[in-house]
């Protein structure tokens, strides 16, 4: 159905109270897109699910003309927020994602089973509360609306025990599934939000994927609607949400978590469409095979000192780890000598070619995941080195790009031993003390395998 193919206008249905009436101006927001010329998505139900609340005894009455700022820029991200968790699950359905199975956790007023095209087999599962159910079932009904995919529409409080009624509807845990949690989150509180997540991963085969809204990312915009009595209704049902930062919670339950900034929703939406620093998680479930017998990949790095005892630190970011500092180098050709290796590494990502290297420091083992080949078990070797204090020199665009090396800077030992981020080997800040005091050891220290860190995951 096009927007041009409006359905038919329902009499009426009660409209549920508290969350349920969010809904409508996720709905309101989708309405408004899909009657622009340029609009991201063709929602053409939003607008029969508000014709259906004005005619209910309860439905809204605030006039277009009294939206505030805090509405229009909430309006904005529910608007990019739908775009891209429409190419989210098409994504996962469609050939690359394998995914068999949909479930929408609070659906809402969400029309996807109904304007999205779904391929053969998919089976699609939606939860929300009894009342919000009635209400959009009755309305669809009264639409002559009929889905384009197999769909199970369940009643559930989310806070309680969900998996059950789910698996009695048909739902099957060992089949991929892509999981949406739209909007959700930030009305529960940690404790419940935390049950969800843990009761959705426990639901989750290998292969499964979650998407939600990357915490943080709305701030601006959050803290505009609790100062907007217009937006009262809503924001006094905030309950915070997980209250950690999901992504590393994701991660220490799992989760391989890759992170979509705003740099990249410009370059797929438009920048005109992209405000506040809006950002999503997209995570995925390894096998435990994948995780087990992971292939091994030998690298080099270099611990490179200026003359003051400051230390050269990569920022990087990892779908396994999340953001984490680590020394330059990197993976060994086939046949190259470790310290030739890091040496070459770190010429290719500083421009220094005159790093004066020393003795071999350290060896460790540590896990990681690479866009190009997967999860890898790294088996890494650690130099001596040092420089003159400066920035890279050189246009090294390209190479933090093929790196995937954020940024980049000098830590006095201070510093170093305040920072949050994950730190490669996590025992950095203790090895320099050591090395400072007692010089390089006279034999490579072993640390063996050290399983990830995540902060602030728990």
């Amino acid at each position: 159905m096009t927007h041009d193919q409006e359905p038919g206008s329902p009499s009426g249905a009660p409209l549920p109270e508290g969350v349920g009436r969010t809904a409508l101006g996720v709905a309101l927001a989708r309405a408004v897109e899909s009657a622009r010329p340029d609009r991201l998505f063709d929602d053409p139900y939003a607008s029969v699910f508000l014709r259906a609340a004005v005619a209910a005894e309860n439905g809204p009455r605030a006039p277009r003309a009294e939206r505030t700022d805090a509405w229009a820029a909430m309006a904005a991200h529910l608007v990019l927020r739908t775009a891209y968790f429409d190419d989210y699950l098409r994504d996962a359905v469609g050939p690359d994602g394998g995914c068999t199975q949909v479930v929408l956790l609070a659906a809402g007023l969400d029309a996807r089973a109904f304007r999205l095209d779904w391929p053969e087999g998919v089976r699609l599962f939606e939860l929300d509360l009894p009342e919000m159910v009635a209400f959009k079932e009755r309305v669809l009904a009264e639409a002559d609306a009929h889905p384009r995919v197999e769909r199970h529409v369940l009643t559930a409080d989310l806070r309680e025990d969900w998996a059950a009624p789910l698996r009695a509807a048909g739902f099957a845990p060992e089949q991929p599934t892509a999981w949406l949690v739209e909007g959700l989150l930030i009305y529960l509180d940690a404790a419940d939000a935390a049950a969800l997540l843990d009761r959705l991963g426990a639901l989750s085969a290998p292969g499964s994927r979650l998407a939600l809204v990357r915490d943080g990312a709305l701030r601006r915009t959050r803290e505009m609607a609790r100062r907007d009595p217009a937006m009262a209704p809503a924001t006094r049902l905030w309950r915070g949400g997980l209250g950690r930062n999901q992504a590393q919670w994701l991660r220490a339950h799992g989760w391989l978590v890759h992170e979509t900034d705003e740099r990249q929703l410009c370059e797929r939406y438009g920048a005109d469409r992209v405000t506040d620093g809006q950002g999503f998680l997209l995570a995925v479930r390894p096998s435990p095979a994948e995780s087990a017998e992971r292939p091994r990949r030998a690298a080099a790095r270099l611990l490179v000192l200026d003359p003051d005892g400051s230390v050269f630190l990569q920022l990087h970011h990892d779908a396994e780890v999340g953001p984490h500092w680590v020394l330059p180098g990197g993976g060994l050709e086939p046949g190259e000598a470790p310290l030739a290796g890091a040496l070459r590494e770190t010429v290719e990502e500083t421009g220094w070619t005159d790093v004066v290297t020393g003795p071999e420091l350290w060896r460790w083992e540590h896990d990681y995941h690479r866009p190009d080949t997967g999860l890898v078990r790294q088996h890494e070797v650690i130099f001596l080195a040092s420089a003159p204090h400066r920035d890279p020199v050189g246009d090294l665009t390209a190479s933090f790009a093929a790196d995937g090396i954020l940024t980049c800077r000098w830590f006095t030992p201070k510093e170093l031993s305040g920072v949050p981020e994950v730190l490669w080997p996590p025992t950095l800040v203790s090895l320099l003390e050591d090395l400072r005091r007692d010089g390089p050891p006279t034999e490579p220290i072993d640390l063996g395998y050290v399983p990830n860190q995540y902060p602030g995951a728990e």
